[in-house]
């Protein structure tokens, strides 16, 4: 078990850090050579490992988005309060919130674990209906600027409605492969937009989190594991959607993506309903101990904490000594060859169309998760 245990952090470590690569990945290579991997672990600890890998990954995926701009689908719309952060010399703010926030979302998602599992819950039939209020809290959750007159918010918000839309649409067109897309939508407009930006010297400060937003966002992140079709991103979402203050998002965000992760677990042991891309593969192994997987991801849990805070201090000192220009530049061209790697030129072509309408929610001025409706329109063509 404890080698299973490690194996399941290494990989975390490896799918949190990278660019590109999910738990997903991961999830598919273990399945998929089982076979062999069955000669030196049982059933029970391959399960185990894909369990660790999808909590460790949770955790750890706040770095490349903080200090790389990089996001994958849960940690797209903390981009841009990560960036400002870092900007301002607090990249290590954002990773301690994020840090402790996961941490204690999932600490706050044990006894929701224990409820779902002695109580199931069949919720399918409202899947719409949330994918739908989802997108009317999005869009309405714009404001009006000061002295912009009364109707400056229903402008800003019919805006917000075409950004939403159109970010969906193209979802639609490259729905499951959302590399291209979320770098698009969130990455390369963060980039281009601070490329002449200066990085001041970075505060290693630690700030613990509100709980009032790990709350928000562990609450979040369960009801998103109950619906079908509904990935973590809409959690995120959810648990962000009406903030405006960077270090609350940041911990919403970070506390709706461990829960959703860990809950959708006791989603499975306690329907056989499956919820993510992890669980789909754990389904395989025969793993049926909620006691033994509650204290694992404990222990996932307390590492990746303290490999967060790390890596982030590592990552911390070392940003302190390259330049704002080139880092920024390096990592354009940087998504640009990954992009072109994993998905091809049509990939390319869907990168180009998604910064594009990132770059609109600059010219807007409407703030960039509205186009998380690459996430959610999709769901809803799903199940409509």
């Amino acid at each position: 078990m404890i080698k299973a245990v490690l194996l399941g952090i290494v990989l975390g470590i490896v799918s949190g850090l990278t660019p590109g690569i999910h738990v997903n990945t991961f999830s598919a290579i273990i399945l998929s050579y089982s076979d062999s991997l069955l000669k030196f672990f049982s059933p029970e600890d391959l399960a185990v490992v894909v369990f660790v890998n999808a909590i460790v990954h949770t955790f750890l995926d706040i770095l490349p988005s903080t200090f790389l701009g990089i996001p994958d689908e849960d940690t797209a719309i903390a981009i841009l309060p990560t960036h400002e952060l870092v900007l301002e010399g607090k990249g290590m703010v954002a990773v301690s919130i994020s840090a402790y926030s996961s941490l204690l979302s999932f600490l706050f998602s044990i006894p929701i674990f224990v409820l779902f599992l002695l109580h199931p819950l069949d919720v399918d039939a409202l899947t719409v209906p949330v994918l739908l209020l989802v997108s009317a809290m999005t869009i309405l959750g714009e404001k009006a600027e000061p002295f912009e007159g009364s109707l400056s918010v229903w402008r800003k918000r019919l805006f917000a409605a075409a950004v939403f839309v159109l970010s969906g649409m193209l979802g639609i067109m490259y729905f499951g492969r959302p590399m291209p897309l979320l770098t698009g939508l969130f990455a390369s407009p963060t980039l281009l937009s601070s490329m002449n930006s200066e990085i001041p010297d970075q505060v290693g400060s630690i700030e613990l989190p509100k709980m009032k937003d790990i709350v928000s966002g562990t609450l979040s992140g369960a009801m998103v594991s109950l619906f079908p079709g509904v990935s973590s991103g809409t959690a995120t979402l959810l648990a962000s959607s009406n903030l405006r203050d960077r270090k609350r998002i940041v911990s919403a965000i970070s506390s709706a993506n461990t829960s959703n992760a860990f809950l959708c677990f006791a989603v499975f042991l306690s329907s056989h309903r499956i919820r993510s891309g992890a669980v789909s593969a754990f389904k395989e192994f025969g793993y049926h101990d909620p006691v033994g997987l509650i204290l694992v991801g404990l222990l996932a849990s307390l590492v990746a904490t303290l490999l967060t805070l790390t890596f982030g201090s590592v990552a911390n000192k070392v940003l302190a000594k390259v330049s704002p220009s080139k880092l920024s530049y390096a990592v354009f061209f940087f998504l640009i060859a990954l992009v072109v790697l994993i998905d091809g030129f049509f990939g390319l072509l869907i990168f180009s169309l998604a910064t594009i309408i990132g770059l609109l929610t600059l010219k807007l001025g409407v703030r960039r998760v509205n186009c998380m409706g690459c996430v959610v329109v999709p769901a809803l063509h799903l199940h409509l």
